[in-house]
């Protein structure tokens, strides 16, 4: 169970901690009008992520919260990349010692994902209650892998976890702890968009890579190389076509998903 005392001066005001829950965010949503709420769960039957993927995950292996944060800002889709950044904050503090040279190991992918050797290790579903609330109430979904070791076939490729990589289990409380004070401890970034934003693309990897990736209207899929994240949470895409013209397009959070 997560330790309440290292979490009361955190900014934390509650926390749930559920056995089982089919999704924290729905939790959040129905069960709490509060700020400042953490909802942990040692168990999520039906976790999902972007594009209503499912989220699968070990009872008591890994990590499955929820934050409930009220925050004064104008610009959304700061959130969603503030708390990947948090996440990838807390993993290297956690496992600093766990392996030499690890700095370059965890890389973030646009928009909400943690990745560990290049495979996803944790990821962030954010939403808003309403966006004519001022300050806007944000339903912020954590899930990271910790010490699951076994995946199933169509993820066993593109998922790993702590306790995977780095061949030894890891203290659960003790990484929810640092996300949560790197959280509060940081959330000046939310208002400074260009700084934020710079610390994120330092932290990834994805410029200059071919990718493929469907789009969400159509599902039609593309090629192209990543060029640029801009500000605005943008990704902006080079296409790749028969033509030698340049033709770079810009899509936002849920706009296009990628095809690994």
């Amino acid at each position: 169970m997560i330790d309440f005392v290292k979490l009361s001066g955190s900014g934390i005001n509650k926390v749930y901690y559920l056995d089982s829950v089919d999704s924290t965010n729905k939790f959040a949503k129905l069960e709490t009008s509060d700020d400042d709420i953490l909802i942990v769960a040692d168990y999520q039957s039906k976790g999902r992520g972007r594009f209503e993927r499912a989220w699968q995950s070990d009872k008591g292996k890994n990590i499955t919260i929820t934050l409930v944060k009220k925050l004064d800002i104008s610009k959304i889709h700061l959130v969603n990349f503030y708390t990947s950044y948090v996440i990838l904050r807390a993993l290297k503090e956690i496992t600093e010692s766990s392996a030499s040279g690890s700095e370059g190991l965890f890389r973030l992918k646009w928009p909400n994902d943690v990745l560990l050797n290049s495979k996803k290790i944790a990821g962030v579903l954010t939403e808003l209650v309403s966006i004519n609330d001022v300050p806007k109430k944000f339903i912020i979904g954590i899930g990271v892998n910790v010490n699951q070791n076994l995946f199933p076939d169509d993820l066993k490729e593109k998922a790993t976890s702590l306790s995977k990589f780095f061949g030894k289990d890891f203290e659960i409380n003790g990484i929810i702890n640092a996300i949560i004070r790197i959280f509060y401890e940081n959330l000046m970034l939310l208002s400074q968009e260009s700084i934020l934003m710079e610390l994120w693309r330092l932290n990834t990897d994805i410029f200059g890579r071919q990718v493929r990736f469907r789009l969400a209207d159509n599902g039609e899929e593309l090629c192209g190389e990543v060029v640029e994240v801009s500000d605005d949470g943008g990704i902006k895409i080079k296409i790749s076509d028969n033509s030698n013209s340049e033709n770079i397009s810009t899509f936002y959070t849920g706009e296009i998903s990628f095809i690994y």
